[in-house]
């Protein structure tokens, strides 16, 4: 029974490697996105924002017929909600928006009396100074006239004259507010894409392969450094990832030969010779995989000939650093042309490489004759393995005309890069055209503990201009066309 993906919550499993990647990944979109929030609260903020001024006047309270303590205190606690209702008088506030020119006083007006003393306060605050010390003056130069007859023999002598009000009483911190909105988004957004890292269904760990996907997993690739200095890395250095480096890391070295180990296993147990090499998209390292599944397979001391069959890309003569002439090309030969002189020897004992250097854009055409397959017939019989590099099988057909000619095909798929859905789509479509799957092997593995043993560094791997496909439609400006025997 076929394994389906995304049918259960089971699947979303958190692997951190990938989480803490595809967040990183994915920074300067968080990054612009707090940015817009910020800029968005900036403009709300603004907007929205009254400012309040506070204007302040203390008066004592007093008696004019005596002078007792008790009576004033007794007058004061009163005198609070008396005098708030003169200044909210009809009388009042007509003075004021005379005074001021306004049909309606926008301020709030508050009296209140320190508890235990005879001392009133008043309080103006208005969304400017001036305009809360306006109403101020206006309250005491009239408050005395309205209150005669409301306040008897209650005396209000002023303590404190009023100043004018030089900062609000709600300043707004923009850059304390703004660094804590930029932060505040930067967080969710950094949870999205955790929460969008967990929700799709690739490839994370090793295990994956035979829960999501109706294939055998055949291991694990760690991932490798292209660039093994800093002169390196600044130069850009073209170089192949290749397991004879002797600077190649111990993990690398050692996936690969646990990689190797199990194809030998599988293919000597079913009795296939011929191995096709491919992957669902581009950049996930199958030509470097072939490569180093020769190289494994050869110093098994087995005679392997590795077919670069990828005619529209051809990589293996720059991972091995071979310099192919027009009488090597694969793709001529398999276009009914002179006979040629095929196999390059390599550093390695005992492999040998066929192909070339020429893109061809009717590579479909060329390879799906008579010619492909009695070639691959004859390479059979001369070499132990036959390992062929073919194109990615959602770019182009190549991988499928291949594997109708091979005894096997062997997915690679790089961590976390392809959805699981597409990975059996394809495989389903080998199979249907009676195609052997020989398994899955998942490449440029990293984990916080896992197989690769890793740590937090480049992820992207894109083992040189050889891995990187590109659009194959922008093939032709890049590449003379060997078709019309150029080189």
């Amino acid at each position: 029974m076929e394994k389906t993906t995304g049918e259960s919550l089971e699947n979303y499993k958190i692997e951190p490697f990938t989480l803490v990647h595809d967040i990183l990944v994915n920074w300067w979109v968080i990054l612009l996105g707090a940015l817009s929030v910020v800029m968005i609260a900036y403009m709300f903020l603004n907007v929205r924002y009254v400012p309040e001024y506070t204007t302040r006047a203390t008066f004592v309270v007093s008696s004019r017929n005596t002078s007792a303590s008790y009576s004033t205190l007794s007058s004061s606690s009163s005198m609070a909600a008396t005098f708030q209702r003169i200044v909210e008088s009809n009388a009042m506030q007509d003075i004021l928006c005379s005074k001021l020119g306004v049909d309606q006083i926008n301020g709030d007006i508050q009296a209140s009396v320190a508890e235990g003393t005879n001392l009133l306060e008043l309080r103006v605050t208005a969304p400017s100074s001036r305009e809360s010390f306006d109403i101020m003056e206006g309250i005491l130069e009239n408050y005395s006239s309205i209150s005669f007859y409301t306040i008897g023999d209650i005396v209000l002598n002023v303590l404190e004259n009023p100043s004018v009000a030089f900062s609000p009483d709600n300043p707004l911190d923009l850059d304390r507010t703004l660094k804590q909105v930029f932060l505040a988004a930067a967080a969710v957004f950094a949870v999205l894409f955790g929460l969008l890292s967990v929700m799709r269904d690739t490839l994370k760990t090793e295990d994956d392969v035979e829960d999501k996907l109706d294939a055998r997993s055949l291991g694990a690739i760690a991932y490798e450094s292209k660039y093994k200095t800093l002169r390196e890395m600044l130069r850009r250095k073209k170089r192949g990832l290749l397991i004879t480096d002797p600077l190649a890391g111990f993990g690398f070295v050692e996936s690969y030969r646990k990689f190797t180990s199990k194809v030998e296993y599988r293919m000597e147990k079913e009795g296939w010779k011929t191995l096709v090499v491919t992957s669902v998209s581009e950049n996930e390292g199958k030509s470097t995989v072939a490569a180093n599944l020769a190289i494994g397979l050869a110093k098994m001391d087995y005679r392997v000939v590795l077919v670069d069959g990828d005619l529209r890309r051809p990589a293996q003569f720059l991972i091995f650093g071979l310099h192919p002439k027009e009488e090597n090309e694969l793709g001529e030969f398999l276009k009914r042309k002179n006979s040629y002189d095929l196999l390059m020897k390599t550093k390695v004992p005992k492999l040998y490489v066929i192909g070339g250097r020429n893109c061809y854009s009717s590579s479909t055409d060329i390879i799906q004759n008579d010619i492909t397959r009695k070639f691959l017939k004859r390479c059979r019989e001369s070499a132990d393995f036959v390992i062929i590099d073919s194109s990615p099988a959602a770019a182009l057909g190549d991988s499928e005309i291949w594997g109708q000619y091979a005894d096997a095909v062997l997915f690679v798929e790089r961590q976390n890069y392809i959805d699981a859905e597409e990975i059996n789509t394809m495989i389903d479509k080998f199979r249907a055209q009676r195609s052997n799957v020989l398994g899955v092997v998942m490449n440029s593995v990293q984990s916080f503990g896992g197989v690769a043993g890793a740590t937090l560094g480049r992820y992207s791997s894109r083992y040189g201009e050889y891995g990187n496909y590109g659009k194959y439609g922008n093939y032709g400006k890049r590449h003379k066309e060997s078709e019309n025997g150029e080189q």
